[in-house]
């Protein structure tokens, strides 16, 4: 089971097949990138209206015309409307996603890197540089379980509420929280009450490893 993380949205009850995804149903028939620069070009459209349609920066328009991005379920539909056709694009190649290792769901805990396996990756347009842990502990089991797998993406590392992150401290321990404002604080997602919030300028110094960007666990 794959499930993306972002802000506040989980598939209902914790349950998500990546298979019946809009993402994944729509790149199983993407092809061909000069097929959209072309009827961009019969409708007298450019680049700059197609990133205002998807409200994106106009480097992932260029990454789109050029195969480097996969267009998203909703890109795909709100195109699809724009042009009166459907659209096609060629997807990225998805590599496999490391598992390097385990994260503690709980508390602090020592990172133990330990190289485990590869994980498939879900979506092709998950960077390059992203890698697989495994968590250890229930501080988060609202959306992952102990044992769950979760993909870190190590460039994204901006502090946003609500957005899951894998932080390191000046210790060499390591746990898996989300964000939250004021006061600063990763917290736990819990139904055990037993964690608590680590208040950040507490005078513990930390790092932060990655953004949480997927989940995958045992069903």
């Amino acid at each position: 089971m794959i499930a993306l993380l972002s802000q506040a949205e989980f598939c209902d009850n914790g349950i998500c097949d990546v298979r019946n995804h809009p993402l994944h149903r729509t790149m199983a028939s993407i092809h061909l990138p000069g097929e959209l620069r072309e009827l961009m070009k019969r409708h007298g459209k450019r680049n700059i209206d197609l990133a205002n349609l998807l409200n994106i920066d106009p480097t992932a328009v260029s990454k789109i015309l050029t195969g480097k991005r996969v267009l998203k379920a909703q890109e795909a539909a709100a195109i699809h409307d724009w042009l009166g056709t459907a659209v096609s694009i060629d997807a990225p190649i998805a590599t496999p996603i490391p598992i390097i290792g385990q994260v503690s769901g709980g508390n602090w805990r020592e990172a133990i890197q330990q190289p485990i396996g590869h994980l498939p990756s879900p979506d092709p347009s998950i960077p390059k540089g992203a890698f697989a842990l495994r968590v250890v502990g229930d501080s988060m089991d609202r959306y992952v379980e102990d044992g769950g797998t979760v993909v870190v993406d190590p460039s994204d590392r901006a502090l946003f509420p609500g957005r899951f992150y894998v932080v390191l401290n000046d210790e060499g321990e390591t746990t898996f929280k989300q964000f939250a404002n004021d006061p600063a604080r990763l917290v736990p997602c819990s139904n055990n009450r037993a964690h608590v919030d680590i208040t950040i300028g507490d005078g513990t110094a930390f790092s932060i490893v990655g953004r949480v960007i997927w989940r995958a666990s045992r069903m």
